[in-house]
């Protein structure tokens, strides 16, 4: 996992106080709208500057596990959006609007989804009960400019580039707040946290362990957690939650519901030191039990991510003899395959991925890749196309489609697909190049060439392109 850079924060907070500061005067009154315009500004800010980790199936599972525990009670009024933050560090945070941030950190942390799903719960039950709209509207002061080095304090953990960030737009009196909830705020996302997870199938002893695993990272790093910044009072809470289980939640619950854990846990990257670390515990699981699919396939990836690709493709055919449907295992071997330079084996497995789960569009992803590697091209592009009908957000597959039809000698989708993803990439000159290349080889009023004409007129409405370094197809 890569770790941010400071400068890359800093960015991100001198474009966020920018953006607060000239929003208003005063947050005396925030409105549910107030909180949705915030909370959308900060999600597509993230987004686009790549805070957020893009893989959709693990963001499917963190959404499957939010939207099961916020079914539980009544919600604030408005929708909600889960996310993973791309951090190694033990975090997750709440922003105004029904936006919930869980660092891939934390989720590597954690021992089984029950004490995610109550992370998740906590979080869920800070925005339905709107509590840092209640901060702000309890201080008359506090106006957007103060808000933003709040936030930005929040999000870089309260060190010193928070401190630098508030010093640099002189922000008065911001110095002595904090996103830090206070003590009834705590207790109220705890008490109603605990009800949505219980509610919701989940063993309810599940949010302490998690405060356990973060104070235990505590002792072993003799650092703070990020968490604990943000959510301080943890034996506090260890002790309440411990008093509220015991007279009001006895009974027992599951401690996985929506998907595989294990196997989304070992999906996140790690770096290499934590990748060890991993390795050992998974390798003791192992010992005690060889024949479990899901440790084996967890472990293979990690040996994946170490680059030892032969122990990984051990493991997997170990796995497979288990499980010979099992797509997870038949993908990963067929992508290691391609990785290694093996695309004929690659196609054989991925194609048998892709019967067991014809709509995971990774494996067809993976498919046209080990397909195009073998010369077949419209077997490639018949992949690729599948997944741009279904609209989904894979990056580069318009290069890809593009790249197939050049092979194929349909040079004029093939400029158009170049186009659009140029397009995609901001590189106005590369896209108006290929836009016009593509235009000579559609009848003028085709359906194709109204959408390169539109997609041109847009282009150039901007400013003069400069020459282009024209990409052949």
């Amino acid at each position: 996992m890569r770790k941010f850079k400071q400068n890359q924060y800093f960015s991100f907070v001198v474009f966020f106080i920018i953006f607060l500061l000239s929003a208003g005067p005063c947050l005396a009154a925030f409105t549910a709208d107030d909180e949705r315009k915030v909370g959308k500004e900060i999600y597509d800010k993230l987004k686009n500057n790549n805070f957020l980790l893009q893989d959709k199936r693990l963001n499917d599972y963190i959404a499957k596990i939010g939207l099961l525990v916020l079914a539980q009670g009544k919600k604030a009024p408005f929708d909600y959006t889960f996310s993973i933050f791309n951090s190694s560090a033990i975090n997750a945070f709440a922003t105004p609007g029904g936006y919930i941030y869980i660092n891939a950190g934390l989720i590597s942390a954690v021992e089984n989804e029950a004490q995610l799903a109550g992370v998740i719960a906590h979080e869920i039950a800070h925005a339905n009960a709107r509590h840092v709209a209640s901060m702000i509207k309890k201080s008359r002061a506090l106006n957007i400019a103060a808000l933003a080095a709040i936030i930005a304090g929040a999000f870089l953990g309260g060190g010193g580039e928070a401190t630098a960030a508030i010093a640099a737009f002189s922000v008065a009196g911001a110095s002595s707040l904090s996103l830090k909830y206070q003590r009834e705020h705590e207790e109220e996302a705890d008490r109603l946290g605990i009800e949505y997870l219980v509610a919701a199938g989940y063993y309810p002893e599940a949010m302490v362990e998690f405060l356990k695993i973060i104070k235990q990272h505590e002792f072993l790093s003799r650092s703070i957690p990020s968490y604990l910044r943000t959510h301080p009072g943890t034996d506090d809470r260890i002790f309440y939650l411990d008093n509220l289980i015991r007279s009001h939640f006895p009974e027992n619950g599951a401690s996985n519901i929506v998907d595989n854990f294990i196997r989304m846990q070992a999906s996140i990257r790690l770096d290499t030191p934590d990748l060890r670390r991993r390795e050992k515990q998974l390798q003791e699981a192992v010992n005690k039990d060889s024949a479990n699919v899901d440790l084996l396939y967890a472990l293979a990836l990690t040996h994946e991510q170490l680059g030892q690709m032969d122990t990984s493709l051990d493991l997997l055919t170990k796995a497979m003899a288990l499980s010979p449907r099992d797509a997870d295992v038949l993908e990963k071997i067929g992508l290691i395959h391609l990785k290694t330079g093996h695309a004929q084996e690659s196609r054989t497995y991925l194609k048998k991925a892709a019967l067991q789960a014809p709509d995971r569009h990774e494996i067809n992803l993976e498919l046209g890749k080990a397909s195009y590697a073998l010369g077949l091209f419209q077997e490639a592009l018949d992949a690729y196309l599948k997944i741009q009908d279904e609209k989904l957000n894979v990056p580069d597959i318009d290069y890809l489609i593009a790249m197939a039809y050049g092979k194929l000698n349909n040079l004029g989708e093939s400029h158009y697909h170049f186009g659009l993803h140029f397009q995609k990439e901001l590189k106005k000159d590369s896209a108006l190049f290929h836009f016009q290349r593509a235009l000579g080889f559609f009848p003028p009023e085709s359906p194709r060439a109204r959408a390169i004409g539109e997609s041109i007129r847009n282009l150039s409405a901007s400013s003069p392109p400069k020459p282009a370094v024209p990409l052949k197809p």
